[in-house]
């Protein structure tokens, strides 16, 4: 980078050396044993997991935001992809299938150590749309309190204690988690927009990374996971000023294009790349532009702006003498299913998306199914004129071929925020 702020950090020594080498490393490894469909995805992955570094040593950093590996199938290689940062990240716990009181004692421990380093632990819960599947309600509201919690440094939950039913005790449950899951739609939207959401597929024959085993490659994850720690060390000796921090983090480039919950979590990534220094400041800001393009066609935060989307591009290309007024809520439901099955084929467990579940999403924005003409004939369903009203307020604008024929001509304000979730 060329830019002034570039300057004055290396200026004041904190573009730490070796930094881009580490991070470098840390994305060969990913890519030899993991694939995913998007090659920005290992720009924020591998950042994600620099990162959890940095939390170790910098305690005036104020977060720790959530990734999330997400398919329709099983196969895709999420597993894997926790294995491997489980040896790459800081304090790397792969605990698989995690309870809340699990999680808050194993942070506990760790915030309890006094060697320098030790806290906070990454975890990495995998199997999540269990936990959230409509079977298990009423087991999840402890581990979302943890997760939506613990994005926060100094977070804690209370909880009274076993014996002395007068007192209380304060977990602290602060720390990077990485999870994985079959479907995002049940997870709560609160824990989705601290989280960057990976999409993954199974890989072709020609795609396929090589197979990891732990007594073969595990010292070699083990030398890139020491280069990390030791950058971050490093960087966090340089970088004691907050004022130093703070330029980062409120550097107008991501300012620009994030606001509120997505600039938190970007801006995390960007103070990475700029310590590390190298090409990943450019990689990392690429990485946000690559995010925007995708926020048009694919609403990662939330169950009923996902529904909402899907319904937008069914409506676009529907036949104009077709479905002139309204559609059925059952209608709706399949429409859904077809456009968007990572989201809504699972939605319930081993069920699809359901006319009452469509009904219940809708209803987060305001609207109400009522009697309607349809094709059909009369059904329950919705107006187009509402559910229009709805994606103008919730969605970014739908992007034409027209409006792809002027790219760049729009303001950012015109095409919508980065994530809106």
């Amino acid at each position: 980078m060329t830019d002034s702020l570039t300057e004055i950090l290396k200026a004041q020594a904190k573009v730490t050396a070796g930094g881009a080498e580490a991070l470098t490393r840390a994305e060969a490894a990913l890519r030899r044993f993991v694939w995913f469909p998007e090659p920005r995805h290992f720009d924020v992955v591998t950042l994600w997991t620099a990162y959890t570094h940095l939390l170790t040593r910098c305690p005036d950093l104020p977060v720790a935001p959530r990734l999330g590996f997400f398919s329709g199938s099983p196969g895709s290689g999420k597993t894997r992809a926790l294995e491997i940062l489980s040896h790459l990240a800081a304090n790397g716990q792969d605990v698989g299938s995690l309870s809340a009181a699990s999680m808050l004692r194993i942070i506990s421990a760790a915030a309890s150590a006094n060697e320098p380093g030790a806290y906070p632990v990454t975890l990495f819960p995998d199997e999540l749309d269990r936990t959230y599947s409509a079977n298990s309600a009423g087991n999840q509201d402890d581990l979302t309190i943890i997760l939506n919690s613990g994005y926060k440094r100094g977070a804690v939950v209370v909880r009274a204690h076993k014996d002395k039913q007068q007192e209380v005790i304060r977990y602290p449950c602060f720390g990077p988690v990485a999870f994985a899951g079959l479907a995002t739609a049940r997870l709560p939207d609160a824990l989705l927009t601290r989280t960057f959401v990976v999409h993954t597929k199974r890989a072709r024959s020609e795609e396929r990374p090589d197979s990891f085993l732990p007594v073969a490659h595990g010292g070699e994850l083990k030398n890139v996971h020491t280069a990390l720690a030791d950058w971050a060390a490093q960087a966090a000796v340089r970088i004691t000023d907050p004022a130093d921090m703070l330029a980062v983090l409120l550097d107008d480039r991501i300012t620009s294009v994030t606001d509120g919950r997505d600039h938190e979590i970007w801006s995390c990534l960007f103070l990475t790349a700029v310590l590390a220094g190298g090409v990943w400041p450019e990689r990392c800001l690429a990485a946000i532009e690559a995010a925007k393009e995708d926020a048009a066609e694919r609403v990662d935060g939330s169950a009923s702006a996902r529904l909402l989307t899907a319904l937008r591009l069914h409506y676009a290309a529907r036949p104009a003498h077709v479905w002139p007024v309204a559609i059925s809520k059952d209608d709706l439901a399949s429409a859904a299913i077809d456009l968007d099955p990572l989201t809504f084929q699972r939605f319930s467990g081993p069920d699809e998306l359901r006319a009452e579940d469509v009904a219940a999403l809708l209803r987060e924005h305001g609207l109400k199914q009522v009697r309607v003409r349809t094709a059909h004939g009369r059904a329950y369903g919705y107006r187009w004129s509402d559910l229009a009203d709805a994606w103008e307020r919730a969605l970014p604008p739908l992007v034409t071929e027209h409006d792809e024929e002027h790219d760049g001509e729009g303001t950012e304000e015109e095409t919508g925020s980065l994530f809106r979730q």
